[in-house]
């Protein structure tokens, strides 16, 4: 096989991954999408494919929104639904103080974010707020499957 021949499959293998679609087939599974204008107003649409979704947001924030100039469409803003169920990470940490009192984060997509949590928490919240710690083996997905 000419060489040329070989990097091109070998390109297309490592290339095809990244265009691939996530089709949603079931009753319950779908993508939901929102889109945000300027004065922090809210469009939401649901469909079977990611892409389409976001367009219809998109498309109901240009219509409706009284600055669609400002309309912004991201994928981070979609999450998707299987079994009516979402699939977005759910993360909970807990710190520490010197006594062992616990103090809990709030739920963040970013495990990072509820370790910070935690821990500014218990800062804010602690009779000995020098001593808090978090150690990430506290942290948990809620929503981890099973």
């Amino acid at each position: 096989m000419h060489p040329f021949i070989r990097i091109a499959v070998f390109a297309l293998l490592l290339v095809r991954p990244a265009f691939a679609v996530v089709v949603l087939h079931g009753e319950n599974d779908y993508w939901r999408c929102v889109v945000s204008d300027a004065e922090q107003k809210h469009w939401a649409a649901q469909s079977a494919y990611r892409r389409t979704s976001i367009n219809k947001a998109y498309d109901a924030c240009k219509k409706m929104s009284n600055k669609p100039s400002s309309c912004k469409a991201a994928v981070e803003n979609c999450e998707a639904f299987i079994n009516g169920l979402t699939t977005r990470p759910m993360w909970q940490c807990m710190a520490l103080d010197f006594y062992a009192n616990p103090f809990t984060s709030n739920i963040y997509k970013r495990k990072y974010d509820a370790a910070l949590a935690a821990q500014a928490y218990c800062k804010d919240n602690s009779d000995y707020p020098d001593s808090c710690y978090i150690n990430l083996i506290t942290c948990e997905n809620l929503n981890k499957r099973i």
